[in-house]
């Protein structure tokens, strides 16, 4: 089989930082925060606590402890990550049962294949050369995975196809290439631990919204219906929950997101754009998946728009600055919905703004994690070829993942940002937290997380 050449001025990229793995890093950072966190909820609201009993006591309360399921996001979320990164053989034996699964196997001898059909054979072949050690599974269900990654255990690294896509390879092999070329690209980063077939991290994030309809709105819904007695007293609760969804999924969407189109670059410089737009087009869906996959899957459009440019220098870049961006969006995302919580708790505006501002300095800027992702950032084309190593990356020579000198400027233009970002960090506080009267010692206080 002829392998098409790689597509323009792909031949030098490398793939972006692992930020689907330092996402998961920093749940893991944040977990004794997380605890303390909820060891005080739970305290409050299955106890008389600061409440009262009679507030305790009324049936609108009993909404407030089912909103409390909505903000168990983060602990959910690391606790899917720790079983998905620490349990790859129980993931990948219940992967397995669950899509019937089985080992294709190709039987070389005197370099004669034996057994299997010319496709799987093809198949085969093309995953030795980009993921040596892959091993095929094939479904033979008829809602069987197309074609997708999975784990079964910390080195098993598994492609499951399905008839269907066996099928495509002999009707548009140039298509069902671009799409295992993809799946490739998740195989050669590690990403296959954390996200692919049967991952409880991405199932959770795709069920997330179901969660938060059930648990959040659902209770405001009735709170509002019913007048309940106690409904003015939760409204800072209530806000709470519902501005908790946009905080708790911009890291690992975006990180998701990072991981999807890096993939879809890695085809690209394999197979050529058009071949890969195409097969984005033929695996369009549609309905209520369509907007649940788009947690964990960039929008087509976005996808489209980044393999149009993906030789092009802003390809690199919007990879590179995933992280970053990722961290900024997440700051002023709490930053901003602290201002109306300390509002309702009694801070006049112009204070609630302040404060936020203050808090958001002393709490989201100048932890390290921003240090350590402007060191990532500098030090991905000295950390890329072990890190691609560590994954199994063939040997052989490769157009990604051989490149020729990484170009600098790239990286010292995405690297502003953090150092920005560290730069305003280590100017003087303005002290308005301390100030706040809602804010200072002794009272409730509104931490940014």
């Amino acid at each position: 089989m002829k392998r098409p050449p790689a597509s323009g001025g792909l031949a030098g990229a490398l793939p972006p930082p692992p930020w689907l793995w330092l996402a998961m890093a920093s749940y893991v950072q944040d977990a004794p925060a997380a605890f303390v966190w909820w060891r005080a909820q739970l305290l409050d609201v299955w106890t008389a606590g600061e409440y009262g009993a009679a507030t305790v006591s009324t049936s609108g309360f009993a909404a407030l402890r089912v909103m409390l399921v909505s903000q168990l996001a983060p602990l959910l979320f690391l606790a899917a990550g720790v079983a998905t990164v620490l349990l790859p053989h129980v993931r990948g034996r219940y992967t397995e049962w669950r899509y019937h699964l089985g080992p294709v196997r190709v039987d070389l001898r005197d370099g004669a294949a034996y057994g299997p059909s010319p496709a799987v054979r093809s198949v085969q072949r093309l995953l030795d050369e980009h993921a040596p050690g892959t091993v095929l599974t094939l479904s033979t269900r008829a809602r069987g995975p197309s074609i997708r990654v999975y784990a079964r255990g910390w080195r098993g690294r598994r492609v499951a196809v399905s008839l269907g896509f066996l099928a495509l390879w002999e009707s548009d092999q140039d298509r069902a290439r671009a799409l295992l070329l993809h799946e490739a690209g998740h195989l050669v980063n590690g990403e296959h631990l954390i996200t692919g077939l049967g991952s409880p991290f991405t199932r959770l994030i795709g069920a997330w919204p179901v969660l938060f309809l059930v648990c959040a709105v659902a209770p405001l819904v009735w709170l509002t219906v019913t007048h309940a007695p106690a409904a003015p007293l939760l409204v800072a609760q209530v806000l709470t929950v519902v501005v908790r969804l946009p905080q708790v999924l911009i890291l690992p969407v975006i990180a998701l997101w990072c991981a999807e189109l890096a993939a879809d670059r890695y085809a690209v410089a394999n197979a050529g754009r058009r071949t890969v737009l195409e097969a984005l087009d033929a695996t369009r869906t549609s309905g209520l998946r369509q907007v649940i996959g788009k947690l964990y899957h960039p929008p087509s459009a976005l996808r489209r728009w980044f393999i149009e440019r993906s030789h092009r220098p802003v390809a690199p870049s919007l990879l590179l600055l995933a992280g970053p961006i990722a961290l900024l969006l997440h700051a002023v995302v709490v930053t901003c919905a602290a201002i109306p919580g300390l509002i309702l708790l009694g801070d006049a505006p112009g204070t609630a703004v302040a404060s936020s501002l203050d808090l958001a300095h002393r709490d989201l800027l100048i932890r390290p994690r921003w240090a350590i992702v402007l060191a990532v950032v500098l030090l991905w084309p000295l950390l890329a070829r072990p890190w691609l190593r560590l994954w199994g990356a063939p040997r052989i020579p490769h157009p990604v993942l051989h490149p020729a000198p990484y170009r600098l400027r790239t990286h010292l233009a995405a690297a502003l940002l953090p150092a920005l970002v560290l730069a305003v960090a280590l100017l003087p506080r303005t002290g308005a937290a301390e100030r706040d009267p809602v804010l200072r010692p002794g009272t409730a206080t509104v931490e940014a997380e």
